[in-house]
């Protein structure tokens, strides 16, 4: 599903979501025109060494644009966030495997922290196509909330905002017994992801769920983001590429 190429791109558009995060729109038609939601792209992070990767936010076709989410965690991220509009930048993409959204009658998108910036791509995506799609989406307080929408069910740890409490509790206000054939995207924290899959498998839903692992290549070569997945062998499990054979796994596969 990969159509990797490296590219030189713009950045067209910059703005701040909330104190540390930022939304970047960079123009690069091949890759708005192939990215589908799931997939990342690494970004070239100015006098770091390694890019950077982050997950497709959403696109436009029409313009030739694809958006990423950046939040300030370090040396990298912070180079990136103070890039300015009009800089020429590196950009390897799009990179991995998205989910796979066909073949469901409803899909319910969880997300949290970064992770509502590929929630946001399949959101989009399935709106767009006219297919029943609830989100929920979880933060600590209400100054992290970023592109939350009022129809989604918001989540925040302290109550501020929102039903207090984790995802979890967001997720528990769905009448699952209303849906048919459903399934769950989730990306964000590891404890999250892991609260969902077992949340999902209790209701015999499946859940894919995007792992986000550092990947300095992005192309499966240095090896530096394996996720352990369930595996026949005598260990139980073998080790695979988050950025090629991922990052979107079937949640029951992966080991936690």
């Amino acid at each position: 599903m990969s159509h990797k190429q490296e590219y030189r791109i713009r950045l067209v558009s910059k703005e701040f979501l909330n104190s540390d995060t930022c939304y970047l729109g960079f123009e690069c038609p091949d890759i708005a025109n192939s990215a589908i939601p799931g997939q990342f792209v690494n970004i070239s992070a100015g006098t770091v060494f390694l890019k950077r990767p982050f997950g497709i936010a959403s696109v436009d076709k029409d313009i030739g644009r694809f958006y990423i989410g950046v939040k300030v965690v370090g040396k990298g991220t912070s180079e990136i966030a103070g890039f300015e509009s009009g800089m020429m930048v590196d950009c390897l993409g799009p990179l991995g495997n998205g989910f796979d959204l066909e073949d469901y009658d409803n899909v319910i998108l969880t997300g949290g922290g970064t992770g509502v910036f590929p929630i946001n791509f399949a959101y989009e995506t399935l709106s767009a196509q006219g297919r029943n799609v609830v989100v929920c989406e979880g933060f600590r307080n209400a100054s992290q909330v970023i592109l939350n929408k009022p129809s989604y069910i918001l989540t925040t740890d302290c109550g501020d905002t929102g039903i207090k409490g984790t995802v979890i509790a967001g997720l528990d206000t769905i009448s699952i017994d209303d849906y048919g054939k459903t399934l769950v995207c989730c990306v964000g924290p590891v404890p999250m992801m892991k609260a969902v899959n077992a949340w999902c498998a209790d209701k015999g839903i499946k859940c894919l769920v995007s792992m986000e692992q550092r990947m300095a290549c992005g192309a499966g070569i240095c090896l530096c983001c394996t996720v352990k997945v369930k595996d026949d062998g005598p260990e139980g499990y073998k080790n695979v590429r988050c950025c090629k054979e991922g990052p979107v796994f079937d949640g029951g596969e992966v080991v936690w």
